[in-house]
């Protein structure tokens, strides 16, 4: 099993375990926001919209 596998592996486990805790840190790391009440209302943004992705569109060129 490869890093990338066992790295793989955990974020499927976080993800599967608190999704809101697991998007709202991934969050937090990209933009380096903290209040909480701004983080909810990113996170709520994220889910209420199916265009939103928490890749760069450049990745999916």
């Amino acid at each position: 099993m490869t890093n990338i596998d066992i790295f793989k592996q955990q974020i499927q486990e976080m993800m599967n375990t608190d999704y809101r805790s697991f998007i709202v840190a991934l969050i937090n790391i990209e933009r380096g926001e903290t209040n909480k009440d701004n983080l909810q209302a990113i996170y709520n943004l994220y889910m209420e919209n199916d265009d939103v992705t928490l890749l760069n569109q450049l990745f999916y060129k």
